[in-house]
């Protein structure tokens, strides 16, 4: 269990868009607290996200499925996700997994896929109250930031645009990945 002094619990309570830019934004809300935190993602991140708050599976495994079937059928469990810190503007997170010897497993990871893991599996959210108190900013007059939330809409529309995007795309374009 994480010191309370050190790391906040937070839970992701859905997902906006930054008016100015349209980027998608997490919102982490503090449990038993006052406190959100907001962490811009890309939309892909923001799409698998969504999926995972909403449970939606695939026919096939998606990126962040496929990585918790792997870590599944590896016999190892996420254990809990901290976001750890903040550098140049940058989050940074850590996934602890426990292996079925009991070992602690640490990775490094983008906060964005921690918290598609983290939302597919239910287990804590944890943020470092530095990286938390590294987003307060006294002079932000309240208001000044704009926000609108994803509706399901949204997602699916989002969707349709991918799809064109891809039947318009050749294969031998994307070169071998």
């Amino acid at each position: 269990m994480k010191r309370s002094t050190e790391f906040k619990e937070m839970s992701v309570i859905g997902i906006a868009s930054d008016s100015r830019n349209m980027q998608p934004v997490v919102i982490l809300k503090e449990k038993n607290g006052e406190r959100d935190l907001y962490i811009w993602i890309g939309p892909v991140e923001a799409m698998a996200l969504q999926r995972a708050m909403n449970k939606e599976v695939f026919q096939r495994p998606l990126t962040h499925e496929l990585m918790r079937n792997i870590i599944d059928k590896a016999g190892v469990r996420i254990e809990h996700i901290e976001i750890d810190d903040l550098k140049d503007h940058t989050y940074f997170a850590t996934i602890y997994l426990r292996g079925s010897d009991t070992k602690l497993i640490t990775v490094d990871a983008r906060p964005s896929d921690s918290l598609v893991l983290a939302t597919w599996t239910g287990v804590p959210i944890f943020v470092s109250e530095k990286v938390i108190e590294g987003m307060t900013r006294p002079d932000q007059e309240e208001g000044q930031t704009q926000k609108a939330i994803f509706t399901q809409e949204d997602v699916e529309q989002t969707d349709e645009e991918l799809t064109k995007i891809l039947e318009r795309m050749n294969p031998d374009d994307l070169g071998n990945a």
